[in-house]
């Protein structure tokens, strides 16, 4: 398909600013014929840039004040003919039209006309343009003939374009007709939502009043614009249906460089719904621990979106025997994260996990449903294919760099019933200038290390939520109970029947919210707990503390909560 070269160019805008400067340069430098409605019109007469009326190429003048004034087929034929369809062509010919190869306009403000409060309904729906949208919708879609321009900051990219000898290459064409299309659904959105709060006013008064507050951090308006990437077999359950999207304009968090694990490439074997669920949750949390313990190598094990097992090593290998024997039992058909590049030699650890650890810690299996991890190199990947029947099946996502930080600028989205919540994302972790030592004893240097991790650990758990860990490893949790004192009972038990009896003394824990009374601590205290991490903000923390200390036990407070529900 040939570049159709820019011959007459459709100028009609509200919004002046350049217009006259552009205009030019498209009659003087190129030759372009203009073409131009009302107000447009006399301003670029005004200053010498001849000017051919739409009234002369559509034989009728302008009508309804102004209302009526490109709806005509002379006009929106000229724009919307394929010159590569000889029938289109012919019909033009016989017609006398002749092509029109560029549309230049920006709409009224409709939205800067309702934002004044004494704006009547009246006065809105003046401000309603028509023809402008037609003929940006019209150029749009006929692209490729077609150079369309809806922002005034466009004129000089299109004039570039041009000076280069190049009228606008087929892409610049797609992005500025995507452009002009997001520009009309936009301008219809604004319409639509202002007709909506005319029909209740009530909702529009709520609204205003709350803006001041709300709108310099939550959006008043959010819009979701994204594109089914893949169908899933199924939801969290066989009889619902998913799928997978992806952003079409900008991205998301990192896209396939960092943390978006929807744009995630899979180098093998199909993702399902709770796969894309749980890997996000293990790419999180080891993502956390990757940037808050700098030169160490993370292992992660998750299980229905809690970790299971948690290691932290100057080496890979070590960092997930760590991660694997924390729960050998729950690391069967979980998802691993971990946050060093996989060679073969890490590969053909995970692939013996069960020869080499599990059996001898009580297991009755291993495999793994997904593995995350920055790259895989193709002799892991042989290697997987070559070891175990599972080894084929694993889905492996590459994700980047581990060590980017999260996007502050995102959101948290919750679907509810008639609704959607929203909230800033849950970003503090090691805010450690904001913890505070409460009992006289203070933690020692391993004691710190650990509650560092048992921190964050706790943080990526379900609330009610405690996690108990030593040198690096998670030796137990206690996962989305309705009591605390439920989930350190759990914990302390998990890391005794996973062969942690004997770690347990000396380990560190964390709770993800305040202990309202000192039953939760007993009972580490019990297990051989020594120092304890938690918010605080109880109005028991006085006696919680004076228990801790009688007990030797070091307690610090965050003074961050961390439910996660």
């Amino acid at each position: 398909m040939a570049t159709t070269a820019i011959r007459r160019a459709l100028i009609s805008v509200y919004d002046k600013t350049g217009a006259v400067e552009f205009a030019r340069a498209l009659h003087d430098d190129f030759g372009v014929e203009i073409i131009s409605t009302g107000g447009t019109a006399r301003a670029l007469q005004q200053a010498g840039i001849p000017v051919t009326l739409v009234e002369q190429i559509t034989g009728c003048g302008e009508m309804l004040d102004g209302r009526v004034k490109t709806l005509h087929p002379n006009i929106h034929a000229a724009i919307l003919a394929d010159r590569d369809n000889p029938g289109h062509v012919r019909q033009l010919s016989r017609a006398g039209i002749e092509p029109i190869d560029m549309v230049v306009v920006n709409l009224y403000p409709f939205e800067r006309t309702i934002a004044d409060p004494a704006c009547t309904l009246e006065q809105a729906v003046e401000m309603i343009d028509i023809g402008g949208p037609c003929l940006l919708r019209a150029a749009a879609k006929n692209h490729k003939s077609v150079v369309v321009v809806c922002r005034t900051e466009q004129y000089d990219t299109i004039l570039q374009s041009m000076r280069q000898g190049v009228p606008s290459d087929q892409r610049m064409r797609i992005d500025l007709a995507a452009e002009a299309f997001a520009a009309t659904n936009d301008y219809d959105d604004a319409i639509s939502d202002y007709f909506i709060d005319v029909l209740y006013p009530d909702r529009r008064e709520q609204k205003d009043r709350n803006a001041p507050e709300l709108g310099e951090i939550l959006p008043a308006m959010a819009d979701w614009d994204a594109t089914l990437e893949a169908k899933l077999r199924y939801g969290e359950n066989p009889h619902q249906d998913a799928g997978v999207y992806e952003p079409i304009f900008g991205e998301w968090e990192g896209g396939i460089d960092a943390a978006n694990l929807v744009l995630s490439k899979v180098l093998q074997g199909e993702m399902s719904f709770n796969n894309y669920v749980d890997a996000n949750a293990a790419f999180e949390l080891c993502r956390e621990i990757a940037i808050g313990q700098s030169g160490a190598a993370v292992a992660v094990f998750v299980k229905h979106t809690n970790p299971c097992g948690v290691g932290v090593a100057a080496d890979a290998v070590e960092a997930y025997r760590l991660a694997y024997l924390g729960d050998a039992g729950a690391a069967f058909g979980g998802v691993l994260a971990i946050s060093e590049r996989v060679d073969a030699r890490i590969a053909e650890a995970v692939m013996a996990s069960f020869d080499r650890w599990g059996q001898a810690a009580g297991a009755s299996g291993f495999f793994a449903e997904v593995w995350v991890a920055p790259s895989f190199d193709r002799e892991a990947i042989e290697l997987m294919h070559k070891a175990k029947a599972w080894g084929q099946r694993v889905r492996l996502l590459p994700v980047a760099d581990m060590l980017n930080p999260p996007n502050v600028d995102e959101l948290d989205f919750k679907k509810i019933a008639g609704g959607m919540l929203v909230q800033t994302r849950d970003l503090p972790g090691l805010n450690e200038d904001e913890w505070q030592v409460v009992t006289k004893r203070e933690p020692s240097e391993s004691e710190w290390k650990d509650l560092r991790l048992a921190w964050l650990v706790c943080k990526h758990t379900k609330s009610n939520a405690i996690s108990i860990c030593r040198d690096g490893q998670l030796l137990g949790s206690g996962a989305g109970q309705m009591s605390r004192v439920v989930s350190c009972r759990i914990a302390s038990w998990l890391a005794k029947e996973n062969g942690h009896a004997q770690s347990l003394t000396g380990s560190v824990a964390a709770s993800d919210a305040f202990f309202p009374f000192r039953d939760g601590p007993d009972i580490l205290a019990d297990a051989g707990v020594t120092a304890i991490i938690q918010p605080g903000g109880s109005k028991r923390d006085s006696e919680i503390v004076e228990a801790c200390t009688k007990r030797d036990i070091a307690m610090v407070f965050t003074g961050t909560r961390h439910f996660r529900h």
